[in-house]
Formats: C-alpha cells, sequence, structure tokens
C-alpha cells in the first residue's frame, strides 16, 4: 500500500505540475489579461483549480493581478526567461557566425530558427552590423514562415499537415498575396515545388518584392533547425541565395560542432 499510494501522490504532483504550466502558458500567450474562468476554459480545468494555482504562481512572482480578476505574467517569467537563453548553444555558439553572415548578405536579415511543438523560435536574428537578438517567440504562421515550411517538408506528410492545420487554428489563414497557398495541401506541394539544392524560397508570398529563405542545419542534440535570409527580392538573385546558404550554413555547423 506506502509503495502503491506514493505512486499515486507521484501521479498528482506531476498532473498538478501540468496544470500549472498549462496556467501560466495560456497568460503568456494571451495579448491581455485574463480571469480565472478564461483561463479555465482554454485549458480545461475547473474555474477553482485555475484560481489556485494563479494565487501559487503569483506568490511566485509569474503571474499578477492586473484588476480586480484579471491576470497577466508577472517579471518572474522575463527572469527565468532570460537565465535560461544563456544554456541553449543556439543562443551563443555560432553568434560570430551569424554575424559575418549578416555583414556579408548585403543588408538582408538572418536568423536561426527551430520548430519546437508546431512553433518557430527564432535565434540570433541579425541584419548588417546590428547586434543580433538572441531570442524571439513571437509567433508565425507556418505557411508564411519560410524556416517553418521548409521544415516541415521533412516530416512525414500527416505530420505536417496537422501542424499547418494547428498553425491555422491559432493565427489563421492569411493569405496576403496571391502567390501564397491556400490551404495546407497547396503549402506543402507548393514548397515541394520550391526546394532547389536543399534551399527554400519564397519570393512575393508576404508582399511584393520580399523574400524570404531556409536551409536546414546540422545540429545534433537540438530540435529542426533552418537558416533563414529574408529581406528584398532586388538584394540577390535566388542563385545568389543559395550560395550564401550554403556558405552560411557550412559556417554555423561548424560554430555549433566546436
Amino acid at each position: 500500500m506506502g509503495t502503491e499510494a506514493a505512486a499515486e501522490r507521484t501521479g498528482l504532483s506531476a498532473k498538478a505540475l501540468a496544470n500549472g504550466v498549462s496556467v501560466l502558458q495560456a497568460l503568456v500567450e494571451s495579448d491581455e489579461p485574463l480571469s480565472a474562468s478564461e483561463i479555465a476554459r482554454r485549458v480545461g480545468l475547473h474555474q477553482s483549480s485555475v484560481s489556485r494555482i494563479l494565487s501559487t504562481l503569483a506568490a511566485a512572482g509569474y503571474a499578477r493581478k492586473t484588476g480586480y480578476r484579471s491576470f497577466a505574467p508577472d517579471f518572474g517569467v522575463l527572469s527565468l526567461g532570460a537565465a535560461a537563453i544563456t544554456k541553449f548553444n543556439l543562443a551563443h555558439k555560432p553568434r560570430k557566425a551569424m554575424e559575418e553572415a549578416a555583414r556579408h548578405a548585403r543588408d538582408m536579415a538572418v536568423s536561426l530558427s527551430v520548430l519546437w511543438r508546431g512553433e518557430v523560435i527564432y535565434f540570433l536574428r541579425t541584419r548588417g552590423d546590428d547586434q543580433p537578438v538572441l531570442f524571439n517567440a513571437d509567433g508565425w504562421p507556418l505557411h508564411l514562415s519560410a524556416p517553418g515550411l521548409r521544415l516541415l517538408l521533412d516530416l512525414p506528410e500527416d505530420e505536417a499537415l496537422e501542424l499547418l492545420r494547428e498553425s491555422r487554428d491559432k493565427y489563421g489563414w492569411e493569405r496576403p498575396e496571391p502567390p501564397a497557398p491556400q490551404s495546407e495541401q497547396e503549402a506543402l506541394r507548393r514548397g515541394r515545388e520550391l526546394l532547389v539544392h536543399d534551399c527554400l524560397i519564397l519570393d512575393g508570398w508576404l508582399k511584393p518584392g520580399h523574400m524570404s529563405s531556409a536551409i536546414t542545419v546540422d545540429a545534433p542534440g537540438e530540435p529542426p533547425v533552418a537558416l533563414a535570409l529574408t529581406g528584398r527580392t532586388e538584394l540577390a538573385d535566388p542563385d545568389t541565395i543559395r550560395l550564401w546558404l550554403h556558405s552560411f550554413r557550412r559556417s554555423v555547423e561548424q560554430a555549433l560542432s566546436d
């Protein structure tokens, strides 16, 4: 009985932790403060459970009241995230290689991206002589993201389609220009058609004269990684973009392996 009771307590603790993470994630992903009842609706928990979790998060500095019944993330989330970034190789090991790539790429933005649970997370995004932005996870529709779509092309089709559906549910399916795909199936089909020498180039999908491109990066121990170049179409022709992507990829892979 003692062993069974211990196992039950462990299971309950794990469930409580998962519920707490779900509530905190709902706060972080929302564009505005949320009430306990709205969070409960979003994460599928009872309102009383959410209220207890919010009290615990507030006491720990991860949530704060913004009104009589509304909550938002507190500075503890920022502190935790800032401390965590330094633990990721993608945020510091290839920094010099990325800075050199940006100086070489004629005012195009250079970034590393990972596809994590259907979200594109950017590391070391920089342009020209600008200081790199270490980390950005604002969220972006996968069908309009060159690195996101490039990484989807390496997944089994059913998995890639499911991630595109989840992206549609979260961000909608904006089609700002006619070249952009109308459906999940078309996104994968067009992506495969445009994949040349391991490079995906999306020209004019977001707006006329705008180009985004990506190539996969071999990064052992990391989620799927892509190197992206984004900027005005006039800055370089497709063959030059592919040449740059392959050259920059070699430098980044070498930096990650050192």
